[in-house]
């Protein structure tokens, strides 16, 4: 009954630190995951950068940023892309994913109206 017990106690403990792992990703149907990231996106060419950055990466299946809330919406394979690489994709190309900030030098070579402020 002890034995018991504690199998069913890991297992508790394995599920929640599953679920907990899973903050702002979804699974969705067929193995993939659905996120939504923060960015720091100001106009259509920025939409257009970040997704192209985005859909270039091998287990991407969709990525659509909306303008009126910055938010970019991916659909990926977490066994062939890591949020954290979709993350950087966004960041490489000069804009804030969540709490990973853009490259200081990818952000300089953006044009104005990209730039944070860019659209006031």
């Amino acid at each position: 009954m002890k034995k018991n017990s504690i199998i069913i106690a890991l297992l508790f403990a394995g599920l929640f630190t599953a679920f907990s792992s899973k903050t702002n990703a979804a699974v969705t149907a067929g193995g993939k995951e659905k996120v939504v990231i923060q960015t720091s996106a100001v106009c259509g060419e920025c939409q257009e950068k970040i997704e192209g950055a985005v859909k270039k990466l091998d287990g991407v299946k969709s990525a659509d940023l909306n303008l009126d809330n910055k938010k970019l919406t991916v659909t990926y394979d977490p066994a062939k892309v890591k949020l954290d690489e979709i993350k950087k994709a966004v960041s490489d190309v000069g804009y804030d994913a969540d709490d990973v900030k853009a490259n200081p030098t990818a952000y300089e070579h953006l044009s104005g109206c990209c730039k944070k402020g860019g659209h006031e």
